[in-house]
């Protein structure tokens, strides 16, 4: 285990979706995001992309359960611009590490990194706080990431 993380919790049945080719303007971004509260869903680990030719990507994931009200708002998504598009990627865990540690110590995500790399276990998506990195991997990957950070 990295020496700064303290404490590894693993919650399952996740679900990712990315919104591709939004427009860039806040209001896309609360729309976007309203639809999905609307539909009663909680949103978790969201990351959006740096404009790209003023279009943006946004992903974020929901519990696995909530994924056919997500799909249902799609639709509301398209009415905004024809050209968004949404994928979605089931059966996903998140690994959320923690540490205080990791506030005044540099390199932590760089040694999460190698270790997931050396070990073959792809990350969908990744977010991080002060103290505090989230992983999404595919779920046939847990047990090796379980064995690996212990």
């Amino acid at each position: 285990m990295i020496p700064t993380i303290t404490d590894i919790a693993y919650l399952e049945d996740v679900a990712l979706v990315t919104v591709n080719n939004i427009p860039n303007t806040p209001q896309s971004l609360a729309l976007i995001l309203k639809e999905i509260a609307s539909r009663q869903v909680t949103v978790d680990m969201i990351c959006k992309t740096a404009p790209y030719k003023d279009r943006i990507n946004l992903s974020f994931t929901v519990p696995q359960e909530s994924l056919s009200q997500v799909i249902g708002a799609t639709t509301e998504f398209k009415k905004m611009n024809k050209e968004i598009s949404t994928e979605v990627n089931g059966n996903n865990t998140k690994v959320i590490l923690s540490g205080a540690g990791m506030r005044n110590t540099y390199g932590v995500a760089a040694e999460l990194l190698s270790q997931l790399a050396e070990a073959d276990i792809s990350i969908k998506l990744i977010t991080t706080g002060e103290t505090e990195i989230s992983c999404l991997i595919d779920i046939k990957d847990i047990d090796k990431v379980k064995e690996l950070l212990k």
